[in-house]
């Protein structure tokens, strides 16, 4: 490999702007132009900073004799250790030193899979093992690279706020949360002509804000550095989000997806996840990880109990009619009476009260009472969708039984017996003292909202202050009960739809589920809320199940099951995927069995990134050391000298070399500091002009020999880092080619003109300029891959020690 002298504009070079001494301390190549960043090392400008547009400016190589300067063993100390703390191999993270985050391998990969040129990723770990840490990462280090940086976080409403706090706290990133008043601001602010999201940023919004065909619209005109989709699982087949993050993943570069449930036990919703930001053929697989609780091991272990509730008399009866009603009803009529039967089962299993209500109802509907829809209909420009945790009347109108008559006699009936079962119902009476022994932080959770207001007033009764998380409430109402919650500590009681992705876990140890859910995997999913990264406690989860009902004979022991399988398999997702809510609605009103546990299928494979990030974790917790014991002083810009400890005779001389591979725009993508002995018989003089001039001849005869002997020690292993990046830009190259074949579309463009009306061809014009406009933006951006995909090595002595 051929070593350039070092004369280039790199990074760390003094150059010579407007008559005064500058360090360069960024560079970002445009296609005509460059932006650098200077910072003053002059006796005019010493400490400011500076940006300036080349050709615009004109910069020179601040070119003067390279001079020693003779320092002692602590001022070498702290000038080896300042150098030391600047290198970054190319494979590795320049962020993750300076962020707010404890350094866990295994959250390194991704970001190193980026970096390697990945360019779709779904991080499908586990509840509470950071995901939103590793997206962080990864648009930190991007962000870090390119100062035009623009992305989109896409996430549900709820955790929009959470977003803009977690980055900016971890790793000083700001954001934008945008919503519809950010967009009326902008758009009353900007030029007519100015794209609201065309300033970079990163931009946090709604999944069902990003649908809109008004806001979508602009963001499709648009390329995007990275996509993140946070509970990508909720993009599913049909519907409107998953083709609003389809038409924006395929314009981004990157796409992280973040998922703790990627297989719902329905391979076609799998692949098509693992398909969402493709572009047209594009054959790259998705890259995938997948670590669980028990691989990873982090924080104590959680501690599962299961209370059975003694039901009272009344209870037992509501559910021995309940049962008779539904398996007669599921028995001989429609896919539709199955699930109003479903229906009835769970509302049953949750509160008795529940039960009147929706047995109340059927009988209504049944009587010909109009259907009604109780969503609440989503307005233009609308942060999220109604949240599901309610009982609609299209669930419960299904036509019934033949004989009607008995229908309606069996329902009033169970109507009766459940409104005297809510009288007293045994899992309250046994919650409020739960809650009321326990005396700490809990969360309690359940599938309805009607069940989480009875229990709000039944435990307000018994003297316990709530509050409560519910699909009724705006995001900005959810929001300031989650801070609440996070910095008081209380009893929350939430619905499963309203906490998806919430941290609650900075006070709070204790979840109780008031009922089992029909879906293994969200018990997962709520106990992830608090049994998370950052939890320093045990975590206690209580399962609330009552005795001679299905939640016992067949929610229970599926709970039992999901528990053991955590423990025990490294692919815990393959056995929840299993258990979908159809296979356990079948065994609780059929009795059928359930699918048996896929140990034979094995261990998922180890990453291909896993011994490379146990490295980088080393690497970064060294960097920190230094940082931490390096004073703020910069390093010497002189070839440093230090003498040995006694003046004397000298038998070694360690050259200390700092060697840099650097793009052809300017970018250093890879620098390390080595040293290289050479042997020497030599009486030191005891002045440091004296020393200093000895050094000065002994560079002119010996360092071209020396510095031949460490270039031939390190070339092969220079070569094969160059290889590797130029592997990662090719695959950069391969997605900006897949994006930019999207922007030309024939089909679009033919458009037929009106006799009167040319609105269709104003249409048109307008989608070919802004086509046009991103093909062209797309040359520049290849342009600069292909220059960067070259480097070239550099070299300098940064110091000599003499011993």
């Amino acid at each position: 490999m051929h070593f350039a002298p070092d004369d280039g504009l790199t990074l760390g070079t003094r150059v010579l702007v407007r008559g005064h001494i500058w360090t360069i301390v960024g560079h970002t190549a445009y296609g005509d132009c460059a932006s650098i960043s200077l910072r003053g090392c002059d006796g005019d400008n010493d400490g400011r900073t500076q940006t300036i547009l080349t050709p615009f400016d004109r910069v020179l190589p601040a070119v003067r004799p390279i001079s020693l300067h003779v320092v002692g063993r602590r001022r070498l100390l702290h000038h080896v250790r300042s150098v030391g703390s600047q290198a970054h191999p190319a494979a590795g993270l320049r962020t993750a030193a300076a962020a707010a985050i404890d350094i866990i391998p295994y959250q390194l990969e991704p970001a190193m899979a980026v970096g390697a040129g990945a360019t779709r990723l779904m991080i499908a770990d586990a509840v509470g093992l950071g995901k939103t840490i590793q997206a962080g990462l990864i648009l930190s280090e991007l962000a870090a690279r390119d100062e035009s940086f623009r992305a989109i976080v896409a996430a549900p409403a709820g955790l929009r706020e959470q977003w803009q706090q977690e980055l900016e706290h971890h790793f000083r990133l700001p954001s934008v949360v945008a919503d519809a008043a950010w967009l009326a601001r902008a758009v009353r602010h900007l030029p007519p002509d100015v794209n609201p999201w065309a300033l970079p940023a990163i931009y946090v919004a709604s999944l069902d804000f990003l649908k809109r065909a008004e806001v979508l619209k602009p963001l499709e005109e648009l390329t995007w550095d990275a996509l993140i989709v946070d509970e990508a699982h909720n993009a599913t087949l049909g519907t409107a989000r998953r083709a609003a993050l389809h038409g924006v993943g395929v314009r981004a570069r990157r796409v992280v997806l973040l998922t703790a449930t990627p297989h719902t036990g329905d391979s076609g919703e799998y692949d098509a996840l693992g398909r969402l930001g493709a572009c047209g053929d594009e054959d790259v697989p998705i890259v995938t990880f997948r670590r669980t609780r028990e691989r990873i091991g982090p924080g104590p272990r959680r501690r599962t109990t299961m209370l059975a509730v003694r039901l009272s008399p009344a209870e037992r009866r509501m559910h021995r009619l309940l049962d008779d009603y539904t398996t007669r009803l599921a028995g001989g009529a429609g896919s539709r009476a199955r699930l109003a039967a479903i229906v009835l089962r769970k509302r049953a299993l949750s509160s008795a009260a529940s039960l009147a209500a929706s047995a109340s109802r059927r009988l209504a509907l049944l009587a010909g009472a109009p259907v009604e829809d109780t969503r609440q209909l989503a307005l233009p420009f609308s942060d999220e969708d109604p949240l599901d945790d309610e009982v609609r009347d299209e669930m419960l109108a299904a036509p019934g039984m033949a004989d009607a008559a008995l229908e309606r006699a069996l329902l009033t009936a169970i109507i009766q017996a459940a409104a005297c079962a809510a009288e007293g119902e045994s899992k309250i009476r046994l919650l409020a003292r739960l809650l009321t022994r326990t005396g700490e932080p809990a969360i309690v959770f359940t599938e309805f909202r009607d069940t989480l207001t009875r229990l709000q007033m039944a435990l307000a009764d018994a003297g316990v202050s709530t509050l409560a998380l519910h699909g009724g409430q705006s995001p900005a109402e959810r929001g300031a009960v989650r801070s609440v919650f996070n910095a008081t500590g209380s009893v929350l009681l939430a619905t499963d739809a309203a906490s998806e992705g919430l941290n609650l876990q900075s006070r709070c140890r204790l979840v109780v589920h008031y009922e089992l859910p029909w879906t293994p995997s969200r018990l997962e999913q709520r106990t992830g809320r608090v049994d998370r990264i950052g939890q320093r406690r045990r975590v206690h989860e209580i399962l609330l199940v009552a005795r001679d009902t299905a939640e016992r004979m067949v929610l229970a022991p599926l709970a039992a099951r999901a528990r053991r399988a955590r423990s025990a398999l490294e692919h815990t997702s393959r056995v929840l995927d299993l258990l979908t809510e159809s296979r356990v609605a079948a065994a609780v009103m059929d009795g059928e069995s359930l699918p048996g546990d896929p140990s034979a299928d094995g261990e998922p494979p180890a990453s291909p990134w896993e011994g490379a990030a146990i490295a980088e974790a080393d690497r970064i917790g060294l960097l920190r050391h230094l940082h931490s014991s390096t004073s703020k002083l910069q390093p010497y810009s002189d070839v440093v000298v230090c003498g040995p400890v006694r003046r004397g005779r000298v038998r070694e001389v360690v050259a200390v070399y700092g060697t840099e591979l650097v793009a052809r725009g300017g970018r250093v993508e890879h620098t390390e500091v080595q040293g290289v002995r050479a042997a020497v018989q030599a009486e030191i003089p005891r002045t440091a002009a004296a020393l200093r001039a000895w050094a000065a001849a002994w560079l002119g005869e010996e360092e071209p020999r020396l510095r031949e002997q460490f270039l031939a020690g390190i070339s092969d292993r220079l070569t094969d880092i160059a290889a590797g990046h130029q592997e990662a830009v090719a695959a950069l190259q391969r997605r900006e080619r897949a994006i930019a074949a999207q922007f030309s579309s024939v089909a679009r463009d033919l458009v037929q003109a009106g006799l009167f009306d040319r609105r269709a061809i104003r249409a048109s014009e307008a989608r070919r300029r802004v086509s046009r406009e991103l093909l062209e933006a797309s040359e520049v951006r290849q342009t600069g891959l292909s220059n960067a995909s070259e480097l070239t090595p550099r070299l300098r002595l940064l110091a000599l020690i003499l011993r």
